[in-house]
């Protein structure tokens, strides 16, 4: 190596560019991007409960909105029902068709309605359905065999000796004796009354909707209240009241009829639903009765046409908030499910869902 190469060796200075390549970062530095980060962090964890309540709020909102569906559908279907195959004698608690049973009739009521209807109650799927096996002749009816394990499976359902059941729905008879082994019901329907294979057979029961609030001292909600139950008021086993959906808060039933009205028509039905007072030769809101005790002729249920069902669902659970804050931010106003009613006062913790329909009684004078 020459004298010239080892001398500018020697002289060499780091490049400028290889330092700075090389530097960390300041404490500054480090403190703004830990203060971004916490910023970010705090966003996303709050972008994330927001998310899971909104989510948990609408599945409430959703199970309400079912619930009252439901519920509607079951109750509109008896009502639909109700006096098919009418014995013309009191079944259990129901002496009509329907019995309304306002919760103060004589005024704006402070809690739920409750309604009985006289409902049938069947099997069509099987092999226990509840079907004769065989024909029966002309000569008068003492005694029907129905399907193996029907009988039996109708004991389940409440059929007793003093039970009144319905064939096909022309022929109505109440049972005096039964064999659930044989699947023979002892029954007296006069002739020329014959009834062919596989005509279907009905019980006929005394069904009571009701809503069952808090603290429900006799667990009919099952810790779930407040609920809508439905079964024969004061039974026991399978047809006991037994909760049919939860949260129901209130129901509320007003009754259009024909005929109960004394000044139009004497009081005689015309197959035109009455106008109330005031009268106004209109069909409208002020023709459904509430509020009423429907005892005293010719304001009887006999009369009774349409039913007009009002059903108020709530969230079973209360809103949680939004963000961070479990602070509830929702909440419902007060509702009058129909007018000249009940009021439920205003609930800052629950959603509430109202559903109404209007429901034509279609067997009620058979």
């Amino acid at each position: 190596m020459t004298k010239k190469a080892l001398m500018a060796m020697t002289n060499h200075q780091p490049d400028k560019r290889d330092s700075i390549g090389q530097r960390g970062f300041t404490l500054i530095e480090l403190m703004i991007g830990l203060a971004l980060g916490v910023i970010v962090v705090a966003a996303g964890f709050t972008i994330l409960t927001t998310t899971s309540k909104a989510l948990r709020a609408n599945e409430q909102v959703v199970d309400a909105q079912q619930n009252l569906r439901m519920a509607m559908e079951l109750i509109t279907r008896d009502i639909k029902m109700a006096g098919f195959g009418n014995p013309g004698v009191p079944v259990g608690n129901c002496t009509y068709a329907i019995v309304p049973n306002d919760q103060t009739p004589t005024g704006v009521d402070s809690g739920a309605d409750s309604v009985q209807m006289l409902v049938p109650a069947t099997r069509t799927t099987g092999t226990n359905r509840w079907t004769l096996s065989a024909a029966t002749t002309t000569s008068g009816v003492s005694s029907i065999t129905l399907q193996p394990g029907a009988v039996a499976d109708m004991v389940t359902s409440g059929l007793a000796a003093s039970s009144y059941i319905s064939i096909g729905g022309s022929a109505t008879a109440q049972v005096t004796a039964f064999n659930a082994a044989a699947s023979t019901i002892s029954v007296s329907i006069p002739p020329p009354l014959w009834f062919q294979q596989n005509d279907q057979v009905y019980l006929l029961q005394c069904i009571r909707y009701q809503v069952v609030q808090p603290p429900d001292a006799g667990n009919l909600c099952a810790g779930h209240a407040p609920c809508l139950t439905r079964g024969v008021a004061g039974g026991a086993g399978p047809n006991a009241e037994a909760p049919i959906a939860e949260g129901i808060e209130d129901l509320q039933l007003a009754y259009a009829c024909d005929g109960c009205v004394a000044a139009i028509n004497g009081g005689i039905p015309d197959r035109i639903i009455d106008d109330q007072l005031p009268f106004n030769n209109t069909f409208d809101q002020n023709d459904f009765l509430s509020n009423v005790p429907w005892t005293a002729a010719p304001l009887t249920p006999d009369k009774i046409k349409l039913v007009q069902v009002a059903l108020v669902a709530r969230q079973s659970k209360a809103d949680q908030g939004f963000g961070d804050s479990d602070k509830s931010v929702m909440g419902s106003a007060a509702i009058t499910p129909l007018p000249n009613d009940h009021t439920l006062a205003a609930d800052p913790n629950h959603r509430r869902r109202v559903l109404v329909k209007t429901v034509d009684t279609r067997n009620i004078g058979f």
